[in-house]
């Protein structure tokens, strides 16, 4: 059953060959970084935190701050000196200290746990198959073994076959074993059994156990310097011996086997150390022996704990920090200087290495092994280039020079000054060189003059052939192409606009360009450009390698770029549109930016795949075969909510107190590896129209909220863009004041509609005042009229007629004029008559007693009683009305009885005045043949203006007048004017009335 697994290891252990301690990512956390001191245990979560067991308390990591562990209200821990830490498969945290008490974290409440023995420190817990757990007691030669089941602590004694002293270490095996070293002793517990049996090894001075991944036991050991390996089936083999590397102290206080197979282990003087392989099967055999120490940039050669988290990061704990040691895509080559002055030049090797120059000297570098410094140059070097015949060319600003062995053979250029210049194989071993002298090639030992490559007055910087025998010569801010006899320059008014071109690759029919403003691709007739304004990631590219597959790769100052071959032909399909790439930078183990050199490549391919980068601070290498990707999305943790100065816990829904509007969101996501890269995304319903993204930022901040209930949601994604769209949701409410309450929002809502009816009834009674003065004054005007006829015209023609009376009187002799006078004075007699009448009319409302009393007697004058028959009612209590509205009423009352009588038919009329609280009503409805309702939407007709001059009248004294056909059929005239214009006593108001209604029925009762 092991074959398959153990097979699979092997082969990962054998891809990972090359990768030695310095080759790995190495990051530090120290008190500068909040870091604590003297960790003493580590362990992982199932929420992902890191926990650290320190000589100062509990801490917990999420990758990007270190946070203190506070128990909640009314729990506490027995001691801040925490020696064992364990995270179990139930997701409890058990944690062991240095005073002898337990306590195990679940769900965020500790329970702490008495095993009624004398103080000795909790030295190592472990986790057996069925899910007990156990606790390895021990300080000088007194402790022993407790194991925790069904709720409670169990003591194992001699009794059951554990030796006595000092118990160190505890591991459940994965067979359902439990293995243990007390009293000097290692003792096993086989699953069925009822005590421990002795295994015979050297199990002295503080021995620890570990079980790798093909079953073995392991066993540390000061007493011999070395480690054991124990078979774990019953049939007991001799142990076999594995040295680590030596130190002062040899003992080892930890060791781990990491998913890769190799044994790591901390000294309490010496580091780290690192046996690879040797968890594979076959301990005998090691396949490197390997120490990191402070010479190397560990926190501290006082290590003790050490972990391999989920993600596959192994770390360390010291009495000075934290130290984590991760695969990373790039590996700095080592051995080579880490920079150089005048920069660096690569250029392919033999099987997968590649030359290196540095200030004066070259190096061979490989993935296997350190560098290795060949020869010393006496010059600065500015080309190295490995030619068809594997002939390694390097050039300085003067000289020309081949590797021969370790030395360099020089090569006398065609020109007798120092030049700069630049080289091209032209053809297979034919090495062509240019410069503003010109341009020569050598076949065999002799330079020959080649005017096709020539640059006459212009300093070539690069030069390449491509698959079809063109030549592309970068010249500044242009490039040149000779095709045979042919030349043609593309600079930026062929959509060449890349500032300074840096750097020219070809592959196959392929011509690319960087520089400083982006990438560009020939498409056959031009250069097209990604521009660094729409690609930031190509800003200033310096080294360009296009590989077998299709993929980009670039080496650019925001770091190294990848991109695919679809991704890429969509790119320069679609150059306003963002380019899709992948970015390797410091955290993915590149050791700078791209060294900005318009000389030479700053990126090269090996020949067994493998790429080069150059930057300032070193050499580095990626095999696009094998690049590290964390698959594992990240746990979404929401910490808390802060409002108002108090922290409130996310386990349960929160409410907050009334009126709170600000508050503060913390969240994380524990992704250990490369958590500067952790990205998140919230939104809280019903306030965020979208998703927000707060970048790396871990709190959200929310104004101005106000009552009701929120849902906060969050989710993040790792280093490598897997998200966890799952993520975490918080619930809180937020309870409204009196003043936010809907009581409140009645009231207010109440006085508006109160304000809005005082401002109609206001506004109402000040039209009505206009409407009465306007309507006054022609009332006044009138009776004026009236009066000046009645004292004047008709007085002076009474008088008049007196006279021609007595006149007539005198000449009564002349018989026909006498009938004419008599005649004229019975005309007179008329006129004064029609004119009391007139005035009569224009003051008749004033000695009225009632409406209904004047329109009653209009209504006999106009119609027929004794042909139509005349009802007049009147509804609601009867109030005064003001004249001048009346006045205007009669009139519109006369229209319409005389509309009746001459054109209706009807036999019978019925007139009402409704005396409203809201308003006066007059209704007029006859049983005639009544009117076509195209005259009422026309308004009359032609010609005539009785309808017209009612509704003239309605509107001059703000009523409405509506003119529709009757339900039993004839016609309906209905006038209606507000209560505040057409009555001259004041109202009472409604709740006064009301109020006083109340008062006499309590009266009364």
């Amino acid at each position: 059953m092991l074959a398959p697994a153990l097979a699979s290891l092997g082969d990962a252990y054998a891809a990972d060959a090359q990768r030695n301690l310095q080759q790995l990512r190495h990051t530090v956390w120290t008190s500068r970084d909040g870091a604590p001191p003297e960790v003493w245990a580590l362990a992982q979560s199932d929420d992902g935190y890191l926990w650290l067991g320190t000589g100062g308390g509990l801490y917990r990591f999420d990758g990007a701050s270190f946070e203190k562990f506070r128990p909640a209200k009314g729990e506490s821990l027995p001691s801040l000196n925490v020696n064992s830490l364990l995270a179990t498969r139930s997701g409890d945290l058990w944690i062991g200290f240095a005073s002898g008490a337990l306590a195990r974290l679940r769900a965020g409440h500790l329970t702490t746990f008495d095993l009624g023995l004398p103080p000795v420190p909790v030295l190592e817990l472990s986790e057996d198959t069925a899910g007990g757990i156990w606790a390895a007691l021990g300080e000088n030669d007194r402790g022993g073994v407790a194991r925790f089941r069904r709720g409670g602590w169990e003591i194992f004694g001699r009794s059951r076959g554990v030796a006595p002293g000092a118990a160190t270490s505890v591991l459940g095996a994965a067979d359902g074993s439990v293995w243990i070293a007390a009293g000097g002793e290692l003792e096993v517990l086989r699953p069925g059994a009822n005590r421990f049996s002795r295994i015979a090894a050297s199990a002295s001075d503080r021995p620890k156990l570990k079980q790798s991944p093909d079953g073995a036991i392991w066993l540390t050991t000061g007493a011999r310097p070395g480690l054991q390996r124990i078979a774990a089936s019953p049939a007991q083999a001799t142990p076999t011996w594995v040295v680590p590397p030596m130190t002062a102290n040899p003992r080892a206080e930890s060791i781990l086997f990491d998913r890769r197979g190799s044994l790591w282990g901390t000294y309490g003087s010496g580091g780290v150390f690192r046996l690879r392989g040797v968890g594979l099967g076959g301990g005998a055999l090691v396949a490197g022996r390997e120490m990191f120490g402070v010479e190397r940039g560990l926190t501290s050669n006082l290590a003790n704990p050490i972990l391999e988290d989920r993600e596959g990061n192994v770390w360390v704990g010291t009495n000075l920090g934290l130290d984590q040691f991760r695969e990373t895509s790039a590996v700095v080559a080592t051995g080579l200087p880490t920079d150089s002055r005048n920069g660096f030049r690569i250029a392919p090797g033999p099987a997968g290495s590649m030359y290196v120059t540095s200030n004066d000297a070259l190096f061979r570098a490989s993935p296997e092994y350190v560098a290795r410094k060949l020869v010393r140059l006496p010059r600065r070097p500015l080309i190295l280039h490995t030619d068809a015949l594997s002939r390694t060319w390097i050039g300085t600003d003067r000289t020309l020079g081949i590797l021969s062995g370790i030395s360099v053979q020089d090569v006398p250029l065609p020109w007798a000054r120092s030049r700069p210049f630049a080289l091209i194989e032209e053809t297979p071993g034919r090495i062509c060189v240019s410069s503003v002298e010109g341009a020569f090639c050598r076949e065999g030992r002799g330079w020959t003059s080649e005017p096709r490559l020539a640059t006459p007055g212009i300093l070539p910087m690069q030069m390449l052939r491509d698959a079809v025998g063109r030549v592309w010569i970068a010249e500044g801010s242009r490039i040149e192409m000779v095709d045979g006899n042919a030349r043609r320059i593309f600079s930026a008014r062929n959509d060449l606009a890349l500032g300074t071109v840096v750097v020219i690759a070809v592959r196959g029919r392929h011509v690319y360009a960087g520089g400083d403003f982006g990438l560009a691709r020939f498409d056959g007739q031009r250069f097209v450009t990604l521009r660094s304004d729409v690609h930031p990631v190509l800003s200033r590219t310096a080294g360009i390698v296009e590989t077998s597959q299709g993929d980009l790769w670039l080496n650019t100052v925001a770091g190294v770029v990848k991109i695919e071959s679809a991704d890429l032909d969509d790119a320069f399909a679609h150059t306003r549109r963002p380019v899709k790439a992948r970015v390797f930078d410091r955290d993915d183990g590149m050791p700078g930016v791209a060294q900005q050199d318009s000389w030479s490549q700053t990126a090269m391919e090996a020949s067994d795949g493998r790429l080069w980068f150059v930057t300032r601070l070193g050499i580095a290498w990626i095999d696009p075969k094998r690049l590290s990707f964390n698959s594992l999305p990240p746990p979404v943790i929401i910490k808390s909510l802060v409002s108002g100065g108090r922290i409130y816990a996310t386990a349960t829904p929160i409410q907050l107190p009334k009126g709170s509007s600000n508050l503060q969101i913390e969240y994380t996501a524990p992704s250990l590896s490369v958590p500067s890269r952790v990205r998140f995304r919230y939104q809280l319903e019903g306030v965020d129209d979208g998703w927000v993204d707060p970048g790396t930022r871990r709190e959200a901040f929310y104004t101005g909220l106000k009552p009701g209930s929120y849902k906060f949601r969050l989710i993040a994604a790792n280093d490598d863009g897997v998200w966890n769209r799952r993520g975490a949701t918080l619930e809180f409410e937020i309870p409204p004041t009196f003043f936010q309450s809907w009581p409140f929002y009645f009231l207010c809502a109440a006085l508006a509609l109160a304000l809005l009816w005082l401002g109609y009834s206001l506004r109402l009674r000040a039209v009505a005042e206009r409407i009465r003065a306007g309507m006054n004054e022609r009332l006044d005007e009138r009776d004026r009229i009236a009066r000046e006829l009645h004292d004047t015209l008709l007085q002076s023609v009474q008088g008049l007629i007196m006279r021609f009376s007595n006149i007539a009187q005198d000449i009564t002799a002349i018989q026909p004029a006498h009938r004419e006078m008599l005649d004229a004075l019975d005309g007179a007699e008329a006129v004064v008559v029609d004119g009391r009448d007139r005035i009569h009319e224009l003051r008749r409302w004033s000695g009225a007693r009632s409406l209904s009393d004047v329109v009653t007697r209009t209504a006999e004058r106009l119609l027929l009683p004794d042909k139509i028959e005349i009802r007049v009612g009147v509804e609601g209590m009867q109030r005064e009305i003001y004249p001048a509205i009346a006045d205007e009423l009669l009139r519109i009352t006369d229209e319409a009885l005389f509309n009746v009588s001459r054109h209706a038919h009807a036999h019978k009329v019925s007139i009402t005045v409704a005396y409203g609280a809201e308003a006066l009503v007059l209704r007029i409805i006859d049983d005639g043949i009544g009117i076509a309702p195209e005259i009422v939407a026309r308004g009359g007709v032609a010609g005539h203006f009785g309808l017209v001059g009612m509704r003239e009248r309605a509107e001059k004294i703000g009523g409405q007048l509506a003119i529709t056909t009757a339900p039993a059929g004839g016609t309906q005239v209905e006038m209606k004017i507000a209560a505040e214009i057409a009555y001259a006593d004041r109202p009472r108001r409604r709740w006064l009335t009301w109020w006083r209604r109340l008062a006499v029925k309590r009266n009364g009762a």
